[in-house]
Formats: structure tokens, C-alpha cells, sequence
């Protein structure tokens, strides 16, 4: 998630109920767990990675290694599987400027002006000119006045749980299961300072803007109390429900296998301007009023080591991020899959 301008943690997971159904895709559904995340969290959140800050060899890296992980998540994903290199001053329409970043800069903050955004599609079935995006930011803060920031939680959790929900979409696809709408996988870079890397996707789009029917933000996947998950899917956080129905119904019926206490923090939300600080809105501010993407953003919230050298792998909640995955994978099945296409209801 943006700045604002030991072991793995063992926990019991939210109690499963049937998969009902969406018991038709288990195999997808079961190929998430949390060793496998672990395995991508712990990858992406080492040393080597040197805390993954966009422009540099480190970064390069982890994007090197999320679009191999793409690839291996089926044949399907080999011939779509593509970076998208940037530079900051090619986005038109950024929410930080580039003359605020050379004030950090010039405060001491390293800060490079490029970045490079990874992305696959799996072709639908049925509607295959509309698109659902599963999304997440990739990059972090790196080494800042000589501190090493890792990242674990943001967003090393989240970019593993996509590339897990990739590969759950490719084994339903080797096993003739394709949903019916396209599906986009990108991984975001630059989101640390001002969404560089999403507000230059959606302006320069690998597929057409107006056929993305929904979009699903994973970011700080990994923390905090194992039963709950916070919700962002309008700026003003609580009318979810009235603004987007058929992504909250989504939500509703993946959580009834999942089982978490759903938050929509208004109070926090709104003092801490999240809604605003991850890719998701670049998504929902990219059409105008009235035309908006729908958008839902699930997140374990905010923490002590949110961006802070201590925001290592071994206090991330593995069954947390696990679950959290599973529960994105069935939203997304089913927007996917349903004959209605999402709405955002304006006020």
C-alpha cells in the first residue's frame, strides 16, 4: 500500500463450510496453500530481492521472476505473458508529481523514475472481450538511508496470492475449465510512490479500457487477526453493498466457504485515505462518472511494520494470506462466470 502525501505465525483458518457451489473448481480452489506462498513471500521479501524498489536490479528480479511464475502457471499464460516498462514521465495524469519525488529525493530518499509492470491473460471462453483484472503492487521502498525495507507484507503477500490464483486458473483451464470472461494477472510497479506503475496501465491499456468489467486488489495480505479482512470498494467504504451489488454479492458468496469477519472500516478508511492509496483506484478513477470500473480492494489491514525495515516473512500469517487468496480466486470465478456483468451504482 502507498505512502501517503521466527517462524510463520501458526493459526487456525476461518472454518470452511462445503465448497457448494463452486465445488465444481476444487481443483483450482485446493491448489492455493500456504506453503507454495510462503515459498513466493519468503522469495520475494529476501535480501537478494533488496526490497524490491522499482528502477532497480533487485526489482527487476522479483518481475523476472513473477512472469516465469506466469508462465508455469500453464500453456495458457506463455503466448500473453508480457512486461510493460514505463518511465514516470510518460503517465499524464499521475497522483503525485515528479517535482514532489525530487523533494524526497532531495531529503535523502532514492527514488527512481521508471518502472516496469508484469501482466498475463487468460482468454475467456464465452465473453472473451471482457476482462476482470486480479492485481497487485510488486515493488516496494528497497534500501532507504541505509535500511533494508523487505516488503513482506506489502506486497510480497499480495503479489504471491496472485500468482497462486494464476495458477489455480490454469489448472481449472489444463482440466478444459475456462471461465467465460477474460481474466488479466498484473503485478504493478511503482504503486509505493503515487500508483506510477497502475495509472500508466490503465492509460496505456493491453486491453481496451471499456471492456474491463471489474477489478479485484490484493495488498498487506498477511497480517493481523486471522478472522477478519477489510473491504474497500467506494470512497466512502460502507455503502459497498448499494454501489457495487454484484461484486458484493461475489464477496458474499466466496466468503461463505471462507467464513471471515468482513470490516468496512469507515472511520480508519477515511482518516488514513486508503480507498485512495493502492492500485485499484487507479482503475475505478480511469472512466468518468457514471461509467466507473467496479473495483473491490481486500486487505488485512494496516500494522505496526507497515513500511518499516521490521515487515519481514516470519511474522506473516500464512493461513491468513492462504485464505484470503481463496476467497479472490472464488470472487473472481464467479464474476467470471456470471451472465450479469458488474455495475458501480453512482450515488
Amino acid at each position: 500500500m502507498g505512502i501517503l502525501f521466527s517462524v510463520c505465525i501458526p493459526v487456525d483458518p476461518p472454518r470452511e463450510a462445503s465448497l457448494g457451489n463452486f465445488q465444481v473448481i476444487e481443483a483450482g480452489y485446493y491448489s492455493i496453500t500456504s506453503q507454495e506462498l510462503m515459498d513466493a513471500i519468503t522469495f520475494l521479501a529476501s535480501p537478494e530481492r533488496g526490497g524490491r524498489r522499482n528502477g532497480t536490479g533487485a526489482n527487476i528480479s522479483a518481475g523476472n521472476y513473477l512472469i516465469k511464475e506466469l508462465e508455469n502457471a500453464g500453456s495458457d499464460f506463455i503466448s500473453t505473458a508480457a512486461f510493460q516498462p514505463f518511465r514516470f514521465n510518460e503517465v499524464r495524469k499521475p497522483t503525485v508529481t515528479i517535482k514532489q519525488l525530487e523533494a524526497s529525493r532531495a531529503k535523502g530518499y532514492s527514488i527512481a523514475l521508471e518502472g516496469r509492470n508484469v501482466f498475463a491473460i487468460l482468454e475467456g471462453s464465452t465473453y472473451k472481450n471482457e476482462y476482470v483484472v486480479l492485481g497487485a503492487h510488486y515493488d516496494h521502498l528497497g534500501t532507504q538511508h541505509g535500511k533494508l525495507y523487505p516488503g513482506a507484507d506489502d506486497n510480497a503477500s499480495g503479489s504471491a496470492a496472485i500468482v497462486e490464483i494464476a495458477e489455480a486458473f490454469g489448472a481449472l483451464s489444463q482440466k478444459g475449465m475456462r471461465p467465460e470472461r477474460s481474466v488479466v494477472f498484473a503485478f504493478f510497479d511503482a504503486e509505493e510512490w503515487g500508483l506510477w506503475g497502475s495509472q500508466y496501465f490503465v492509460e496505456n491499456p493491453p486491453v481496451p479500457l471499456n471492456q474491463i468489467v471489474a477489478v479485484i486488489n490484493l495488498d498487506v495480505v498477511g497480517r493481523n487477526n486471522t478472522q477478519e479482512l477489510e473491504v474497500f470498494g467506494s470512497p466512502d467504504i460502507n455503502d459497498f453493498a448499494q454501489r457495487s451489488p454484484q461484486l458484493n454479492g461475489a464477496l458474499n458468496d466466496a466468503n461463505g466457504v471462507l467464513g471471515f469477519k468482513l470490516l468496512f472500516p469507515e472511520e480508519k478508511g477515511g482518516r488514513e485515505q486508503i480507498f485512495f492509496r493502492s492500485d485499484h483506484a487507479s482503475f475505478f478513477f480511469a472512466r468518468s462518472e457514471g461509467n466507473r470500473i467496479p473495483v473491490v480492494f481486500l486487505t488485512s489491514g494496516l500494522h505496526n511494520d507497515y513500511h518499516k525495515p521490521s515487515d519481514t516473512a516470519k511474522k506473516i500469517n500464512s493461513e491468513k494470506a492462504q485464505n484470503i487468496a481463496r476467497l479472490a480466486f472464488l470472487m473472481a470465478w464467479q464474476v467470471a462466470t456470471q451472465d450479469e456483468q458488474p455495475v458501480f451504482v453512482e450515488k
